[in-house]
């Protein structure tokens, strides 16, 4: 059986022109992910779907990528851009909102964009980390479930039919929980309520289908 390409392999395929690298790169879970929780981060307490909005966010992270605006560093740095791009994504689909509400009919949508936000970079910085200790959380507190060692096949570059076969569980039951993971995840940063998790994890246990870019994990 041949072994999956580890990212760093692809990271570097894809610096010397390789599209497929990148897109098999970008199948990896963790992308997504990230678009999710800024996105519900920053859409918190609004009106408007964050889900559209991280949605909106990953197209546009493959999009810059596929046109190859990342042009050199290294697997760490590839990801920060990643989450940038889906940062500024987000930001953009914001102030079109603010701009929109009746809110802010009689200010001036300039000033407020020009505030600079001094959290941003922080917050690229900093997501991946917070992602992984949430996640040795969630996995302590629920070790039937293997969430740990299942989220490590994902970034081993393993498909989850092959983490599923090393795990002996069934593809779908790896499938749901790598769901299930990312909303425990969202709650333990605090950027979901007990009832937008309630409803996820019903969503799931119903056998809900994801959105297509979650879709895409289901390699």
């Amino acid at each position: 059986m041949r072994l999956p390409e580890p990212p760093e392999e692809l990271i570097k395929r894809y610096l010397q022109g390789d599209r497929e690298a990148c897109r098999e790169l970008l199948k990896r879970p963790e992308y997504y992910l990230i678009c999710q929780i800024i996105a519900r981060k920053r859409f918190l307490g609004q009106s408007h779907n964050w889900e559209d909005a991280a949605q909106a966010a990953f197209e546009k992270v493959l999009i810059e990528a596929l046109n190859g605006n990342f042009t050199q560093g290294s697997l760490e740095k590839f990801n920060h851009w990643c989450s940038k791009v889906a940062l500024n994504c987000i930001l953009d689909l914001l102030r079109k909102i603010k701009t929109e509400s009746k809110f802010l009919q009689n200010k001036n949508p300039q000033i407020i964009d020009d505030v600079p936000d001094i959290r941003e970079d922080l917050e690229t910085e900093d997501t991946n980390a917070q992602i992984q200790k949430a996640i040795i959380f969630i996995d302590q507190q629920n070790p039937k479930k293997l969430f740990l060692q299942i989220w490590q096949g994902l970034k081993l570059g393993k498909k989850q039919t092959e983490i599923a076969h090393d795990l002996g569980l069934k593809q779908s039951e790896v499938s749901k929980r790598i769901r299930e993971l990312a909303v425990l995840v969202g709650k333990e940063l605090d950027w979901l309520n007990v009832k937008q998790v309630e409803e996820e994890l019903k969503n799931i246990r119903q056998g809900r289908k994801p959105k297509r870019s979650e879709e895409n994990w289901d390699n």
